[in-house]
């Protein structure tokens, strides 16, 4: 005997089936204007540039050629789909409405801070290998040479910021003490920002960012006053680190201009993008500046402010009270910066950096007459090069956390 359906039952299936055609029309939609404005990108992003050579094998066979393509357009998709801001602000408008904490986004897992940072968990990952690394670099290639180790630690900088029943979920102490405990037995001077930091007498606020894991300028300036005086203890220079002081610079306050990662992703209804704020000596400076980013080589010079600032960074997007890029003002993750200046001691730094210290060299370029910054993840000569072009009077190495608990990062 034929069953029939009830009349609830049809209409239970009638909604399914209206719901699964408007939710596959709005993939395939997305997913159509996505390759409509973003075509360029997504061709860009199967060519086998320099940055996709460098995520390759010693030996690469056509496997891995044809792997890296495919991760490199799946992750291309990801960065360019259509809507996906927005997506991300409801999905993280939805997540508060709901009174959670913790918020997924992805593959993080974010907290907001009892001070209002943001903030990305950090789960363990053992990093002996990585901390061995450094320390074999320095026996070797570094051998002979001055040389300091700079930690650089993201938001969390008091116990009290995290909320209370969620220090279980944040292990970025404890891998910090790790990799720092096995550079010290190795007998490598080390400058870890928690100490520096909390110590400077400056408000953690006016240090971190609120929307980014990355420190203020104020904090990149902190820390390079603290350089200069371990490099005039460790290599005999004559470093002035009063230069930096804020008395002896002007300074010029961008309200809420950047809108750093972790605000990206709930949007300026749920945070205020952060202040940005200019700093440039009040004496008299002459700075030259070449740098290799990834559209090719730009040089400048003249007075500190025309040398080395950004000024574009600082204008907001289109259509914006903010910008994305307002951080990289003084350098961000370009191939190499060669700064000068001359009435600088004549001193040579070699700085291995990452996002955090760009503007560390920057501000150094105050105090020594030549700093060489160089991003040791991108496609550029072996440390050994760099140590023979320029004989360096002092190595600094300057991580943060994300970079050393980077698996693909060689640090020799």
């Amino acid at each position: 005997m034929e069953k029939t359906q009830t009349p609830s039952k049809k209409l239970t299936r009638i909604t399914a089936a209206i719901l699964t055609a408007a939710f596959l029309g709005f993939v395939f939609t997305v997913f159509f204007v996505m390759l409509i404005q973003e075509h360029h990108a997504l061709v860009h992003s199967v060519q086998m540039t320099p940055e996709l050579k460098a995520t390759l094998p010693e030996h690469p066979d056509k496997l891995d050629r044809l792997s890296a393509r495919i991760s490199s357009f799946t992750a291309a998709i990801a960065d360019k789909m259509w809507l996906k801001e927005d997506m991300g602000y409801v999905n993280s408008a939805f997540q508060y409405a709901l009174g959670k904490r913790v918020i997924n986004t992805g593959t993080q897992n974010m907290i907001t801070l009892t001070t209002g940072h943001l903030y990305d968990l950090t789960d363990y990952k053992p990093l002996e290998t990585n901390a061995r690394e450094i320390v074999a670099t320095r026996q070797s290639t570094l051998a002979g040479i001055p040389f300091l180790f700079v930690y650089e630690h993201p938001t969390l900088y008091d116990d009290a910021m995290m909320p209370a029943g969620y220090e279980a979920l944040d292990h970025s102490a404890q891998m910090a003490d790790e990799v720092l405990s096995i550079l010290r037995e190795n007998d490598i001077p080390v400058l870890d920002s928690r100490e520096v930091l909390t110590e400077s007498g400056r408000d953690l606020d006016d240090l971190l960012m609120v929307t980014d894991q990355h420190w203020s300028t104020l904090a990149a300036i902190t820390m390079a006053q603290r350089i200069a005086g371990e490099l005039n203890d460790l290599a005999g220079a004559d470093l002035d680190p009063s230069l930096l002081d804020l008395d002896n610079l002007n300074t010029l306050t961008h309200e809420k201009l950047f809108m750093g990662k972790y605000g990206q992703r709930v949007g300026p209804s749920i945070v205020d993008p952060d202040d940005i704020v200019e700093y440039w000596p009040v004496y008299d400076t002459n700075i030259s500046r070449q740098t290799l980013r990834a559209s090719g080589l730009e040089q400048a010079s003249g007075s500190f402010r025309e040398a080395v600032t950004r000024a574009d960074r600082l204008e907001p997007d289109p259509g914006r009270t903010w910008n994305k890029l307002a951080y990289t003002y003084y350098g961000q993750v370009e191939y190499y910066d060669l700064l000068t200046n001359e009435a600088a001691p004549d001193f040579t730094i070699l700085l291995l950096k990452d996002s955090y210290s760009a503007p560390i060299a920057t501000f150094t370029s105050l105090m020594a007459r030549h700093v060489i910054a160089i991003d040791m993840r991108r496609d550029i000569e072996p440390l050994e090069w760099w140590v023979e072009q320029y004989h360096p009077d002092a190595v600094v190495m300057a991580y943060s956390l994300q970079m050393l608990r980077d698996d693909e990062y060689e640090f020799g």
